[in-house]
C-alpha cells in the first residue's frame, strides 16, 4: 500500500523566527523546500529532511505554497516579484504566505502583482517571538483573500495556536502594526513602574509579581519586565526589528492623518537606543534609555 502523499511547501528566510518554523513544519510531516544563506543552517535543516534549493526563484517550481519570513518590505518584494523572484516560475493558483512584518501598502502591491498571475499573497505576520516560533504557539494575524487563507490554514495551524483572519489584503499587517505599538508602549509603562519601585526602595520584582496577579497582567510584564529588572537583554526580538516595525506603524498613522504622541515618544527612544549601539539586543533594552529621561 502506498503511503499518503506529503504536503509540500517552500520557505525563504530562516532567521531567528523562520528556522524554528521550518523545523516545526518538517516535524509535522510537511515536505519543505527551503533557501538559506548560512551553511550552518543549510546543513542543520537538510539533516532533518529539508530540501535545500540554491536559487530561491526555483522554489516555486516545486510547490504552490511558499512561505517567506524576511526583514523588510523591499526584501519581500525582491524575493517574490523582483527580477529574479519566485514570480518567474510561479504555478497558477500558487499562494505565497508572507510571515514577515512589512508595510500594508507593500503587501497590497505584491498581492496585486500575484493576482495578475492568478495567484495570491496572504499576509500573515506573527507575534510571540522566538519562544513562540519554537513552541508552535505564535499568534498569527491574517490578511488577504479568504478562500486562499482557508486553503493554507492547516499550514498556519502548525506554526501558531491563535490564528485570526483580519480581512482584506494588508489587514494582517495593519493588525501587526497595532501589536507593535501596544508592545512598545507597554514596555515603556513597565520601565516607568520599575523606576517608581526603585525610588520607593521596593524590589521591583516583588511589584511585578503582585501586578501579574491582577488586571495589569500581561506577557510583556511577565517576560520583558523580568528582562528589564535583571538587565538580561539577550534578544527574543531584536531592537532593530522592533524599531523597523514602529517606523512602518508611524508611516501608516501618518497616511491616516493621525498623530499618536505615545508612539512618537517610544519610537524616539528606540532611535536613540540604535544610535547608542543597542540594535542587536532585545527591544526591551529601551528601558536603559528611558530611565535616563525620568530624572
Amino acid at each position: 500500500m502506498k503511503s499518503a502523499k506529503k504536503n509540500k511547501v517552500g520557505f525563504i528566510g530562516l532567521g531567528i523566527m523562520g528556522k524554528p518554523m521550518v523545523i516545526n513544519l518538517i516535524k509535522n510531516d510537511i515536505e519543505v523546500y527551503f533557501y538559506a544563506r548560512k551553511k550552518r543552517i543549510i546543513d542543520e535543516i537538510s539533516k532533518i529532511g529539508g530540501k535545500f534549493i540554491p536559487d530561491p526563484s526555483d522554489i516555486s517550481k516545486f510547490t504552490k505554497v511558499i512561505l517567506t519570513n524576511l526583514p523588510n518590505t523591499k526584501d519581500v518584494e525582491n524575493i517574490v516579484i523582483g527580477k529574479n523572484g519566485i514570480i518567474n516560475n510561479l504555478q497558477i493558483g500558487s499562494i505565497v504566505i508572507d510571515m514577515s512584518t512589512i508595510s500594508p501598502e507593500g503587501t497590497r502591491y505584491i498581492n496585486d502583482k500575484l493576482r495578475a498571475r492568478k495567484s495570491y499573497l496572504v499576509d500573515a505576520p506573527v507575534s510571540g517571538g522566538e519562544a513562540g516560533a519554537k513552541s508552535g504557539e505564535l499568534s498569527i494575524m491574517v490578511g488577504g483573500d479568504k478562500s486562499a487563507y482557508l486553503k493554507v490554514k492547516f499550514i498556519l495551524s502548525i506554526l501558531g495556536s491563535k490564528i485570526t483572519y483580519i480581512g482584506k489584503s494588508g489587514s494582517g499587517q495593519v493588525c501587526k502594526a497595532c501589536n507593535q505599538i501596544l508592545v512598545a508602549q507597554t514596555i515603556q509603562s513597565i520601565s516607568e513602574i520599575i523606576t517608581i519601585a526603585k525610588k520607593s526602595d521596593i524590589n521591583p520584582m516583588i511589584i511585578r509579581e503582585a501586578l501579574l496577579a491582577g488586571y495589569a497582567n500581561s506577557k510583556i510584564l511577565e517576560v520583558h519586565g523580568k528582562r528589564m529588572i535583571t538587565s538580561d537583554y539577550k534578544p527574543g526580538f531584536k531592537l532593530s526589528l522592533h524599531h523597523k516595525d514602529l517606523k512602518i506603524a508611524k508611516n501608516l498613522i501618518k497616511n491616516m492623518g493621525l498623530n499618536l504622541k505615545g508612539l512618537n515618544q517610544v519610537e524616539k527612544a528606540m532611535n536613540r537606543a540604535e544610535r547608542e549601539g543597542l540594535s542587536e539586543f532585545d527591544s526591551s533594552v529601551i528601558h536603559t534609555i528611558l530611565e535616563k529621561t525620568y530624572k
